[in-house]
C-alpha cells in the first residue's frame, strides 16, 4: 500500500492533489488543520493536511479516453452487475468524503497544531460562569441565546464575553432604591435570616437616608432575641440623632408606628428568623401584618449557597413584593448569586453592602459591575 501526506490551502485543494497523484481509487485515512509554520501562522488561515493511500496495483495509469471507453463498455457488456459494484463504490466514497469533510468542519487551529473543538470555546465560558456561581442551567441558557447571535471561534472571544455580559446586564435589570414618597409617610421593613447583618444595614439605610437625603427618620427595632443587636441600633440611634423604639410583641406594632407619625420615614428591623423553622417565619408574619403599604427588603448575604437562598426565598414567598438587598459582598468572591436570586424571584435588586462601615459601606447595585465580575474582570 502506498500511503502519502498532502498539504493544501483547503479541503477542496488537498482533494484534488489526491486525485492527480493517486487517482480515483484512492482512500483518505486522515485529514485535519494544521498551524501555518512561522512565528505569525497563527494569525493566517489553517492549512488543510490530509493523509491518504491506495494499492500499489491500483495507481492511477495513463489511458486513452477511445481505449478507456472501450474497456467500460466490455465490462458492462460482459457482467451487467459490475454497474451496481460500481455504484455501490462510488456511494461509499462520497460518503467517506463527506465524513471527513464534516470532520474537519467542526475542527478550528490550535496552537499546539492539534485539533481544537468549537465546543471547547463554549465549554469554556460555561465553566466561567458557573466557577462563579451562575446556577448550571442559567448559565447554559445564556450561552445559547449568544451562541445564536454569533460563531463561537477563537477569533470572536473577546465579542462572545461582551456578549455574554450584555446579556448578564439585561437579566439583572435595573436597581431600586429606597421610594420617593411626596406627602406620604414611608415605612421600610427589613427582613432576612439569621446572620445576615440586617441591623448593621438598617443603621447604613438610616444614616443614607437622613443624612444624604435630609429626611426625618425613626427606627423600629422587633430584634429582641439578641440583645447585642438592641444595643447595637441604640448606640447608632444616638450617634445619629435618630429615635428609636423598640417592640417586643407583634401587637406592639401598631402603637410604636403611631409614635412616629410625624416622621417621613420609619425603618423597622426584624428579628433574623431560621427559614427552616415555621413558626418563627410565622412571626414575622404576624409582625408585618398591621403595617400599611410597607416597602420590604428581603437582606441576604452575598456568601449564602444558591441551595440556602432558594430555601430562604421559599419561605418567604407569602410576601408577594419586595426587592432584594445583598450584605457582605467584600466577603464574597464571586457574584453569581445576585443574578440567580434576580432570575428565581423576578424582584428588583436594590442595594449591596462593602463592609462595616456605618454609613459609608452602601450602595445601590450596579448591574455593569457585577457583570462585569461574573464574566471575570476581577478588579470590579
Amino acid at each position: 500500500m502506498k500511503v502519502k501526506r498532502y498539504i493544501a490551502g483547503d479541503a477542496q485543494e488537498a482533494m484534488l492533489k489526491v486525485k492527480s497523484e493517486l487517482g480515483n481509487n484512492a482512500v483518505i485515512l486522515h485529514s485535519r488543520k494544521i498551524r501555518r509554520p512561522g512565528i505569525f501562522g497563527v494569525f493566517k488561515k489553517p492549512l488543510v493536511e490530509m493523509v491518504a493511500a491506495i494499492e500499489e496495483n491500483s495507481e492511477k495509469k495513463t489511458i486513452h479516453p477511445i481505449e478507456q471507453n472501450n474497456k467500460i463498455g466490455k465490462v458492462f457488456q460482459s457482467d451487467p452487475n459490475k454497474i451496481d459494484e460500481l455504484h455501490n463504490q462510488v456511494g461509499s466514497i462520497h460518503a467517506l468524503l463527506n465524513d471527513v469533510l464534516n470532520r474537519m468542519d467542526s475542527m478550528e487551529p490550535s496552537k499546539d497544531g492539534q485539533g481544537l473543538k468549537k465546543d471547547e470555546i463554549y465549554e469554556k465560558y460555561l465553566t466561567l460562569l458557573i466557577q462563579n456561581d451562575v446556577d448550571h442551567n442559567l448559565s447554559e441558557k445564556i450561552l445559547s441565546i449568544v451562541k445564536k447571535q454569533m460563531s463561537f471561534s477563537k477569533e470572536n472571544e473577546e465579542a462572545i464575553k461582551n456578549a455574554i455580559r450584555i446579556k448578564i446586564r439585561e437579566y439583572l435589570g435595573q436597581p431600586s432604591p429606597v421610594e420617593e414618597a411626596k406627602d406620604q409617610q414611608k415605612i421600610i421593613v427589613l427582613i432576612g435570616p439569621t446572620g445576615v447583618g440586617k441591623t448593621t444595614t438598617l443603621a447604613k439605610l438610616a444614616a443614607k437616608l437622613s443624612i444624604n437625603g435630609r429626611k426625618s427618620v425613626g427606627v423600629i427595632t422587633a430584634d429582641t432575641y439578641r440583645i447585642a443587636a438592641v444595643d447595637q441600633l441604640r448606640t447608632y440611634s444616638e450617634i445619629l440623632g435618630i429615635p428609636l423604639k423598640v417592640v417586643y410583641e407583634a401587637q406592639e406594632m401598631k402603637n410604636a408606628l403611631s409614635n412616629f407619625k410625624d416622621k417621613d420615614i420609619i425603618l423597622i428591623d426584624t428579628a433574623g428568623r431560621n427559614h427552616k423553622n415555621s413558626e418563627q417565619i410565622e412571626e414575622v408574619k404576624q409582625l408585618i401584618g398591621p403595617i400599611e403599604n410597607p416597602e420590604i427588603f428581603l437582606v441576604i448575604s452575598a456568601t449564602t449557597g444558591y441551595k440556602d437562598i432558594k430555601n430562604i426565598v421559599s419561605s418567604y414567598d407569602f410576601i408577594k413584593d419586595y426587592k432584594l438587598l445583598f450584605t457582605k459582598i467584600d466577603e464574597s468572591s464571586t457574584k453569581g448569586n445576585i443574578l440567580n436570586t434576580r432570575i428565581l424571584t423576578g424582584k428588583n435588586l436594590s442595594y449591596l453592602t462593602i463592609g462595616q462601615s456605618v454609613p459609608d459601606d452602601i450602595e445601590l447595585a450596579n448591574p455593569d459591575r457585577i457583570a462585569n465580575s461574573i464574566v471575570g474582570e476581577k478588579n470590579e
